[in-house]
């Protein structure tokens, strides 16, 4: 892989001697099941062809210093003395990860590394999960331990929960982690042994745009988000005849006939997690019989619906969806990922991809002046590590 030896070359010139092992993981880009994986609902996504590489070596001690490509900028932290920072953030998912390992039991040392790879960084494809992921499996490489793929995920998870504050559902760990060739994953949240690959199909690619608008889930705005939906859980737990511990439990004939009495700031936010449930599980059936007409109308079902009730969109947002429609070659587009800027994902007819891409490019362009980053993507295998 190309991007590997680009990463190796960078280690050789930063730190001046050979990188022993690498981690390398893909970004993600959600198809369908917004916010639903914290909700222990469905999700459909794609690993895709991007990938975040972190290579380097280990030395002796308990100091870790890891060099960014993107930024320039090297950061130094003790492995006995991990303490969470606000300039030069990156770092904080990479110590994040050993602090889940060492409180794990496993003997993590000192080392070397170089941050690299081609997932643009805060365009909603989680970049910081695909930084986690390979993180993880890089130091599996220096320091070898057992672990299988779906620990990696929640190991990955739990780092960005515990240490850099974000409450993120499993969707982007587990996106990297476990992704398939050609493939889209299914998953079950509230069990994450089920889970299925389907594929997606050679007539179709997954063309994402970047909006440009800045994207971050560190300010808050996603925690309370979050909140609304377990207070919403706990409201139906105590209105309906069974238990519900999240909005999973609750199907939208429930939600309608006990809506009258829950909180009006959680009221849409519920409603948007219980449908988008169901236009998940409608979206599969729909890839599975070969329905690319069906799985457009759901995306474009759950970007009008996280629009309208769960406020997670965003004015650059809805006019690249709007500038998509009636270009030819759309099954369905919506928002990607946390929202509130960031990526659109646009489902298109695979003969038609690069002359979508372009057109979409110039009308974002002319309606809002910011220029557009395009991205022609396949969905890709999950995350490796290797050594050299």
């Amino acid at each position: 892989m190309e991007l590997i030896d680009n990463a190796c070359a960078s280690f050789e010139k930063v730190f001046g001697t050979p990188a022993s092992a690498c981690g390398v993981a893909p970004g993600r880009v959600e198809v369908l099941g917004n916010h639903t994986d914290y909700n222990e609902g469905f999700i459909l996504s794609a690993a895709i062809d991007r990938h975040v590489i972190i290579c380097g070596r280990k030395v002796e001690g308990k100091t870790a210093t890891v060099h960014a490509t993107a930024y320039g900028v090297s950061e130094s932290f003790e492995i006995d003395g991990l303490m969470k920072q606000d300039a030069n953030f990156w770092i904080n998912y990479i110590e994040g990860v050993v602090e889940q390992l060492v409180k794990m039991g496993f003997n993590i040392g000192g080392f070397e590394a170089v941050i690299d790879g081609n997932v643009p960084l805060g365009s909603g494809l989680s970049s910081s999960a695909a930084l986690e992921v390979a993180t993880l499996l890089f130091l599996k490489e220096l320091y070898p331990f057992e672990m299988d793929m779906i620990k990696v995920a929640t190991t990955a998870q739990a780092a960005e929960n515990q240490f850099v504050g974000v409450n993120c559902g499993i969707l982007d760990q587990f996106s990297s982690a476990m992704g398939k060739k050609d493939h889209l994953i299914f998953l079950d949240c509230r069990d994450l042994s089920g889970y299925d690959h389907v594929p997606i199909g050679s007539d179709c690619e997954l063309v994402i745009a970047n909006t440009k608008a800045s994207h971050s889930l560190a300010d808050g705005t996603y925690n309370r988000l979050r909140e609304s939906c377990f207070a919403a859980a706990k409201y139906f737990n105590g209105v309906l005849d069974k238990t519900v511990t999240h909005l999973r439990d609750v199907i939208f004939e429930e939600f309608e006939k006990n809506v009258d009495g829950l909180d009006s700031a959680d009221m849409p936010r519920a409603k948007h997690v219980v449908t988008e449930n169901e236009r998940v599980l409608t979206g599969v059936a729909a890839l599975k019989s070969g329905d690319l007409k069906t799985m457009g109308e759901c995306m474009q079902s759950s970007h009008y619906s996280s629009r309208d009730d769960f406020g997670n969109s965003c004015k650059e947002l809805d006019i690249m969806v709007e500038c998509a429609q009636g270009i030819d070659g759309l099954y369905g587009c919506r928002l990607s990922g946390g929202g509130f800027g960031g990526c659109t994902v646009n489902l298109v007819a695979a003969d038609k991809a690069e002359s979508f891409s372009k057109e979409l490019a110039t009308r974002y362009q002319d309606k809002t002046g910011l220029v557009p980053e395009m991205h022609i993507c396949k969905a890709a295998d999950g995350a490796f590590g290797k050594s050299f």
